[in-house]
């Protein structure tokens, strides 16, 4: 494959500290699921372990390559764990997510029993995004279930926000407010650690971050919105950690009227330069970006000239004067032009989140400190 993404550990550590010292004095957990946002699993979380309280996950096989990779540090897994991979869970010390004081907890129980060990569970309170959580009216009595069934160490209770990039959020608040009531009316011997915000609401809202902070996207040195970012003080600076890069396979010069690409959407207003970029949507390239998106070539910015295929895109050179070999870069900086993960969020209609998040894991991959 021609071209791949360079990852800066330098941004990730310093986006890393400079989160962690926002939080303070709540923890900072950082959220390494989905590869990283597109950064890479393994590596990301090697970069950040010294600045992370919590390492979060979505599956077991993320927290068990995190341990097999040498990762000591707490490991929470928020997604769903299958029955059949709660001895691994508890082989690698991962702490789950618990929503149900039935069947499933006990199942959890007996495993730990089992095995005479102790799972570490954080409980989930549904307050409104309505996925994955208990229901405030039996949140309370739940809990208590939990936090004294044993062979189930209950060590933190959570949530999460629905609408904290919004700059006038009541229901933000609101959530807060139920999460608070779930655990003040279970009558606890303990205090578990509570958390509820993640990027946007640690930022925008303080009196959310409670004990710990869930960072995911702001990790990455990317905004969780256009919102967040226009009223956050400058004191904090997030660093983007991702570039692509790539180089022009060919170069072709086609005369005025000429189709370009699938269905010929492209028509060559003048006789032109395109270049061809060797990566297309199965490299992650929204087909979105089609006659609409743009990459850095020698300085400038480069239209994307008709369809993006699937191995393969057509760049509009101007007045380049690119060759074969030049470098294209379809993420990050060159010269004076620069392109973001943003600009593809909104090329393609979609968020930063998605864009990164996408990019394949079978994408080489280059750490740099």
């Amino acid at each position: 494959m021609i071209g791949g993404l360079h990852i800066s550990t330098g941004a990730l550590r310093r986006n890393a500290r400079a989160l962690r010292d926002l939080a303070a004095p709540a923890r900072a957990a950082f959220v390494v699921k989905s590869n990283a946002y597109g950064h890479g699993l393994v590596a990301t979380a090697r970069a950040i372990e010294e600045y992370a309280d919590t390492l979060g996950v979505y599956s077991i096989e993320e927290g068990r390559a995190l341990r097999e990779a040498g990762i000591a540090v707490p490991v929470l897994v928020l997604g769903p764990v299958p029955v059949e991979l709660l001895d691994d869970a508890l082989a690698h010390d991962l702490q789950i997510t618990l929503w149900d004081a039935g069947t499933y907890l006990e199942t959890v129980a007996s495993a730990a029993r089992r095995y005479g060990k102790t799972f570490r569970v954080h409980v989930k309170v549904d307050t409104g995004v309505r996925r994955l959580g208990l229901d405030p009216p039996q949140a309370a009595n739940a809990i208590r279930r939990i936090a004294h069934t044993p062979g189930v160490e209950l060590v933190g209770i959570f949530s999460h926000l629905a609408s904290a990039e919004e700059l006038d959020s009541a229901f933000t608040f609101a959530q807060v407010e139920t999460l608070n009531a779930a655990i003040d009316n279970a009558k606890l011997d303990t205090k578990p650690v509570r958390h509820i915000a993640a990027s946007a609401a640690a930022m925008l809202w303080p009196q959310t971050r409670l004990d710990m902070v869930r960072f995911g996207i702001a990790l990455y040195g990317l905004w969780p919105s256009k919102q967040t970012r226009a009223a956050i003080p400058q004191e904090l600076q997030l660093e983007p950690a991702l570039s692509f890069e790539s180089r022009i396979a060919a170069v072709r010069k086609i005369e005025t009227g000429s189709a370009v690409g699938y269905g010929g959407t492209f028509c060559a207003p003048r006789p032109m330069r395109v270049g061809v970029v060797p990566l297309g949507y199965a490299d992650g390239i929204p087909r979105a970006l089609s006659n609409s998106g743009a990459f850095a070539v020698a300085g400038k910015r480069c239209p994307v000239a008709g369809r993006v295929c699937m191995n393969m895109t057509i760049l509009d050179l101007g007045s380049t004067n690119a060759r074969p070999g030049d470098r294209v870069v379809l993420i990050g900086n060159d010269g004076n032009a620069s392109v973001s993960a943003d600009d593809w969020a909104d090329w393609a209609g979609t968020i930063n989140y998605e864009i990164v998040a996408r990019l394949p894991a079978g994408l080489t991959r280059t750490y740099e400190d």
